[in-house]
């Protein structure tokens, strides 16, 4: 792969992972974490399972009035949705292109084209808005502290924790073991073979600072009598606010589920 797609490949999962790994302090004034889960997942499964390009189009415009209300930045959807495009367009694109070229032997079709491939990025969008929602305003710590309250096992919510924290980290090790060594490739030599062998041997470098890494945790953890027992869990139940937006999430979820 060429060497600048790759990296910001890598770089887009970084960032992408990194949208629901970040902390929020202040949730004065927002719904239950318990009730942010239960309405934003719903309108993200409801979208995902739609049979139509409608339902996407309206969570898409629901996404920037509920950015506001749940104070989360634009700039960090845009970026998600952005990766989330571009890594849909380069999945089905080449599949897509070669599907129309042995039906009509030529690309004149391109309107059918992009009405088939439009629903699909437009759903895929729409779905990850809404979990970037979700991420952004409750914060890790709202995060995890919402799906305990949803009786999620503890230990299964440390992994998650730290899959959140340490993935974007290995990410951004790959991609700088990537630029590193094909810096030091020699010029006038096979550029795609010399690649494939320089991925190989990131791949062996990636495992061993990962155990590393992950001794070095587990070390932490133990001299400090840490256990599952620490993951937090929510204080008060949802009160009658929460419940009505739980009621209408569910109810705009079928809504879109049957358009």
């Amino acid at each position: 792969m060429p060497k600048g797609l790759l990296i910001s490949f890598l770089n887009g999962m970084a960032e992408v992972i990194e949208a629901f790994s970040v902390e929020r302090g202040d949730r004065e004034g927002l719904p239950d974490p318990r009730a942010l889960l239960v309405s934003l997942i719903a309108l993200a499964i409801a979208v995902s399972f739609s049979r139509s390009i409608y339902p996407p189009i309206i969570v898409l415009a629901m996404s920037i009035p509920l950015s506001r209300a749940l104070g989360v930045k634009l700039r960090s959807m845009a970026r998600v949705a952005t990766a989330i495009s571009a890594f849909v367009l380069a999945v089905t694109l080449p599949m897509a292109l070669y599907r129309a070229y042995l039906d009509d032997s030529s690309l004149s079709n391109l309107v059918a084209l992009a009405q088939v491939l439009a629903p699909l990025l437009v759903r895929c969008v729409a779905a990850t808005l809404m979990l970037v929602l979700m991420a952004q305003s409750l914060g890790l710590t709202g995060l995890i502290t919402g799906l305990r309250g949803l009786r999620v096992p503890p230990k299964a919510l440390f992994v998650l924790m730290l899959f959140l924290r340490y993935v974007p980290i290995m990410l951004r090790d790959a991609a700088r073991l990537l630029s590193a060594r094909e810096a030091r490739m020699a010029s006038g030599t096979n550029r795609i073979k010399s690649s494939w062998l320089v991925l190989s041997t990131v791949a062996g470098s990636l495992f061993i600072r990962g155990f590393d890494r992950a001794y070095r945790l587990q070390m932490a953890f133990k001299a400090r009598g840490l256990d599952f027992v620490f993951i937090p869990k929510p204080g008060v139940g949802p009160g009658p606010l929460d419940l009505t937006v739980v009621a209408l999430s569910l109810a705009l979820a079928c809504l879109l589920v049957l358009m």
